[in-house]
């Protein structure tokens, strides 16, 4: 058991951070966000090989190929109910397929090296050639290609045809010096998606058609000359079946990704998972962190040369400490002046047991060993309850007897400053006798 404010304590949140930011997609930030720490000791092994593998390929300069895949099991949801997806939708989904297929392959190739990376990459989809029909339907802009159908290149070139049609016929009236006499201004207008012209209002009578509008000061109509209406009628006709056509493809694709749903969602999942290890490797070269023997049966703990991995990502000049406590030894008494450093050796240790619990490399050096503790807990800081109306001691002590209620054998129990800000003699009887009974309940302090 961690609780929230042993976390807290130790800072746990800026590791979490730390991590986040090394991932590439937002599954697997968020899978770093919530980070989970580990029970089994298999599962913590097999998440350290796994870590491990992933430092392997960063050690050749190889990244797993993630780009594009993004989190769309919304849009393959929606898909898979019978939605229509947009273009944009579309894309994402094709992108998403194309990682995963990139992936699987390029795990394949280093399947001798990575080979736990590499089985997470075969359960990847394989449907490159869904994501290729959706590509090779759209232009860069997401509008469909002429040639996504037949039915859509044929009905688009009657579209264009009537376009010309009618600016060919338009041309003509302008030109017509009678006819322009009754115009406004000589130019060509579109007004409820028909062709107009600026037609002056007192020589409405002259121009025969359809008035789609008129100025604020009703001096200018906007007419459609009788000479196009059939051929703006065919226009409208011809435009609707092209949308009815460009509508009839995008269900299409959409079934497409729809029939895949799960596979999407399953990739979506396992290409997040792979970037929280890529992102835990990347976090463990930084730290220049190596992997801890985990040891079970015994609570002692040997950190060699460990680091504070929170002033290490802050760029800040560390002095490594040796850290250990053997095996028949419960407690470890940390003494010396103010800023001497107890409180971040004190929290190096924490740091340690959360990041092993977390199947996370430590930032020690090879040999370290760390138990697998139960539960961690602490008293660090100045915690006076306000709320409570508790002092500084007082809040102290209600902490201390909550730790000596809950702690049993197998915990690690972390205080700073233990039965300080009261009178020296009193407190060290305090401190004894705290530690003589979180000793005595087989936990470690």
């Amino acid at each position: 058991m961690v609780t929230r404010e042993t976390l807290r304590d130790l800072g746990w949140e800026e590791i979490v951070s730390a991590l986040a930011r090394r991932t590439d997609t937002s599954r697997g930030r968020l899978l770093a966000e919530e980070i989970d720490l580990l029970e089994r000791r298999e599962a913590i092994e097999d998440r350290l090989d796994r870590v491990e593998e992933a430092r392997t390929l960063a050690r050749k300069e190889l990244r797993l190929p993630l780009g594009g895949a993004e989190d769309v099991r919304h849009l393959a949801r929606r898909a898979a109910k019978g939605g229509i997806l947009e273009p944009a939708e579309l894309m994402a989904c094709a992108r998403l397929l194309r990682a995963a297929a990139r992936t699987r392959r390029f795990l394949e190739e280093h399947a001798p090296e990575v080979p736990k990376l590499a089985a997470e990459g075969a359960e990847l989809v394989d449907a490159a050639y869904v994501a290729e029909r959706i590509e090779t339907s759209f232009e860069p802009s997401g509008r469909l290609r002429d040639d996504a159908s037949a039915m859509l290149a044929s009905l688009r070139d009657r579209v264009r045809s009537l376009h010309q049609r009618i600016q060919t016929e338009l041309d003509r009236l302008l030109s017509d010096e009678a006819f322009a006499e009754n115009l406004r201004e000589s130019y060509v207008s579109i007004r409820n998606d028909r062709y107009v012209i600026p037609v002056n209002a007192s020589f409405r009578g002259q121009v025969p058609g359809i008035v789609h509008n008129a100025s604020n000061s009703g001096q200018t109509l906007f007419i459609e000359p009788q000479q196009i209406v059939g051929a703006g009628n065919e226009l409208s006709i011809a435009e609707s079946m092209v949308l009815e056509e460009e509508r009839r493809i995008l269900a299409e694709l959409s079934g497409d990704v729809g029939d895949r749903a799960a596979e999407i969602e399953d990739a979506v999942e396992r290409l997040g998972r792979l970037d929280f290890i890529q992102a835990a490797a990347r976090l463990a070269d930084d730290l220049d962190a190596t992997r801890p023997r985990l040891v079970e049966g015994r609570l002692g703990f040997s950190l060699r040369q460990a680091r504070h991995p929170i002033l290490v990502l802050q760029g800040k000049e560390v002095v490594p400490n040796d850290i250990a406590l053997e095996d028949d030894q419960r407690a470890l008494v940390l003494s010396g002046p103010n800023a001497g450093g107890k409180t971040v050796t004190l929290t190096t240790v924490g740091l340690c047991s959360l990041l092993a619990r977390a199947g996370l490399p430590i930032p020690a050096d090879i040999g370290s060993e760390v138990p697998l503790f139960r539960a961690v807990r602490t008293a660090i800081g100045d915690d006076q309850d306000l709320e409570k109306d508790l002092s500084t001691f007082s809040a102290h002590l209600t902490s201390l007897r909550e730790i000596l209620e809950t702690s049993r054998e197998g915990s690690l129990v972390l205080i700073d400053e233990i039965a300080a800000d009261t009178d020296p003699r009193e407190g060290a009887a305090i401190a004894r006798a705290v530690l003589e009974a979180l000793v005595a309940k087989g936990g470690e302090a």
